[in-house]
């Protein structure tokens, strides 16, 4: 072979040599990224793990000897993610209430009353009351009427659904109106939702200083007789308290005793 064409054919064979070469060096290249970015997915997976709720269980002590003291729940407006309760208005019944099973821990979004029966206007079926923090099992729940039957310090009790939750995370909020959230003589907390409208009577009821009956008479401010009229301008629904301007004051009656004025 002539020596210029050995020259040349040696010239191709080191270029060939060296493409290959960087070719075999792009691929390990290439192979070295993915392995170190799968290995890297792997650890980052493996300590990044979504952290899992774990509900508790805080027993919660009975309220001896309320009397006529209610205390209400919390009228949520503002719902937090994940809360699926349907706030509605409960429909009083009674034990013979049927009620979807269910088994998970609830807490209240604030303060929230524990009664022996569905009923909202009884005065004598007040059970307790569970505060944000404090869990109790709830082992059923109907939709249409809005109460929740829940397991309190081993009794059977019911509860307004949309004033339960079970977020273990929720905090209770502060109500727009501060005169919406009364803190009771006897430590009950009262949550008013506003209204306007004007209520009258069919009897003589008393108008207290405070949504309680706890004080006796030295609670008592007024008195408003049939043909009288009242300004509303909060109900808690599930106490049964109504705050009403009277002669210049802001007192409370419990609303049983009170109908709407229709014009």
């Amino acid at each position: 072979m002539p020596g210029k064409v050995r020259e040349k054919a040696d010239n191709y064979s080191e270029l060939e040599e060296e493409q290959g070469g960087l070719l075999t060096m792009l691929i390990t290249f290439v192979v070295l990224v993915a392995v170190t970015a799968l290995v890297c997915t792997i650890i980052w997976k493996a300590t990044h793990k979504e952290p899992k709720a774990e509900l508790g269980t805080v027993q919660v002590p009975v309220t001896p000897s309320i009397s006529e003291t209610l205390v209400s729940g919390e009228e949520i407006i503002n719902s937090q993610t994940g809360d699926q309760e349907i706030e509605i208005d409960p429909i009083n019944g009674d034990a013979t209430m049927v009620f979807e099973t269910v088994d998970e821990d609830v807490t209240a979004k604030d303060a929230a009353i524990i009664r022996t029966l569905p009923d909202t206007e009884g005065i004598t079926t007040v059970a307790g009351q569970l505060r944000n923090g404090q869990f109790l099992k709830r082992v059923g729940i109907n939709k249409e009427t809005g109460w929740s039957k829940v397991i309190f310090n081993g009794q059977e009790g019911y509860a307004i659904s949309y004033m339960l939750t079970a977020d273990k995370e929720y905090k209770t909020k502060a109500p727009e109106n501060p005169d919406n959230r009364v803190t009771t003589s006897d430590g009950y907390i009262v949550i008013f939702r506003d209204c306007e409208d004007m209520v009258t009577t069919d009897r003589n009821v008393n108008l207290r200083t405070e949504p309680s009956t706890a004080q006796g008479g030295a609670s008592v401010s007024a008195q408003i007789s049939p043909g009288l009229t009242a300004k509303r301008t909060g109900i808690s629904v599930d106490a049964g308290w109504s705050r009403v301007e009277f002669n210049g004051l802001v007192l409370y009656v419990v609303t049983s005793f009170m109908q709407e004025v229709r014009e």
